[in-house]
């Protein structure tokens, strides 16, 4: 694992969840007063976010949202956070819009799966590179997830299903309980040992 921070700067990243925000990062620093928070996956176009992603995006994707919005393949940049978004080419169809994101903020590479019906594949594990906290959703393959998570070997996974979490909790030897609200920092992520957390919802 490589996290390469400024000397000045201390990585302080809050995640949320609700039904109608979805995923919330928020990412601080104490050299930094602003806060830049990324929504995953949100159903509010009033959101407060200074930018969302989207990991499945019904066709035709809606133009004129009143907040920066990213759904698809390419490479983005917004208030210096860079946005990888890559198509899983073994589940595109003609209805929805997959899009798995690597996202790179203060120095720490989040990984968003959204929601799978396949695990990725050994091609893609090479092509992402090493990451730091990985993001799952629904997945219909548990026990692929499981491998796909040994593969990548990140420092900590956040789950939103239950049975990805307790599924994950026994292979990992970890017992978790749910919160809506985990505070991420720079020791979290130094330890040899996969750290799980199970996200749940609020209702807003």
């Amino acid at each position: 694992m490589k996290i390469n921070l400024k000397s000045d700067k201390v990585v302080i990243m809050v995640i949320k969840a609700s039904k109608l925000s979805g995923i919330v990062c928020e990412s601080r620093s104490s050299a930094q007063a602003d806060e830049f928070r990324l929504f995953v996956d949100s159903f509010s176009l009033e959101s407060k976010a200074d930018l969302t992603i989207m990991t499945k995006t019904q066709f035709p994707i809606s133009s004129g949202s009143p907040m920066e919005l990213i759904a698809g393949a390419g490479e983005y940049e917004v208030m210096g956070i860079k946005i990888r978004g890559i198509v899983f080419g073994k589940e595109v169809d003609e209805k929805y819009l997959h899009t798995i994101y690597l996202v790179e903020m203060d120095g720490l590479r989040l990984c968003f799966l959204g929601e799978r019906e396949l695990v990725p594949d050994d091609d893609f594990i090479e092509n992402i590179g090493s990451i730091d906290v990985l993001f799952i959703g629904g997945v219909s393959d548990p026990k692929g997830i499981v491998s796909f998570i040994k593969d990548i070997d990140p420092r900590m996974v956040v789950c939103h299903s239950k049975e990805n979490a307790s599924l994950l909790a026994k292979e990992l030897g970890q017992t978790i309980e749910p919160t809506d609200k985990e505070t991420i920092k720079k020791k979290d992520l130094e330890a040899e040992e996969i750290k799980l957390i199970w996200l749940t919802s609020k209702e807003k």
